[in-house]
């Protein structure tokens, strides 16, 4: 299974979320990276990115600042990678969300995706860690922050 089979799956996977509009920016022929776009319709600015690299096998989703990946082997299991990046997309931008970023500069080392962080289950989404990108911000006596950003539900700004 390729990018424009995962593509070709994309309308069937964003019914379930009817109140988020997306756009397929590539991935429809071979060759591509597939790139989906999603937003709330009633807070367009809140976007996500999920993106499957040309070879099918890795999915990244991208929120905020925060990005984690997944991966996918085998053809079958394909569809349901990307159905869960794409569901974590649409959850993450509904909020409410609490993302934490670690950085040093412009450089994001570490981040976190909580959905419903005070609720009774919240949902983490682990970003990639990147020591050597934060030994290297010692290294070089950059100050290391925590950056920690809000997204209240969808309707209680």
């Amino acid at each position: 299974m390729d990018t424009p089979e995962l593509a070709a799956l994309i309308p069937g996977l964003m019914v379930g979320h009817p109140v988020h509009e997306w756009t397929l920016t590539s991935g429809r022929v071979p060759g591509e990276d597939l790139v989906v776009t999603l937003s709330p319709v009633a807070s367009p600015e809140r976007t996500a990115t999920v993106r499957v690299f040309e070879g099918a096998e890795v999915f990244i989703f991208e929120f905020a600042g925060h990005d984690s990946v997944d991966f996918a082997d085998d053809d079958n299991d394909r569809p349901e990678v990307l159905q869960e990046r794409i569901d974590l997309a649409a959850a993450a931008t509904l909020g409410p969300t609490r993302v934490t970023l670690d950085r040093a500069g412009g450089i994001v080392f570490g981040s976190t995706l909580v959905i419903d962080p005070d609720g009774p289950s919240p949902r983490e989404d682990f970003g990639g860690s990147r020591p050597l990108r934060r030994l290297k911000a010692r290294l070089r006596r950059r100050r290391i922050i925590r950056q920690v950003i809000d997204f209240p539900a969808i309707g209680s700004k």
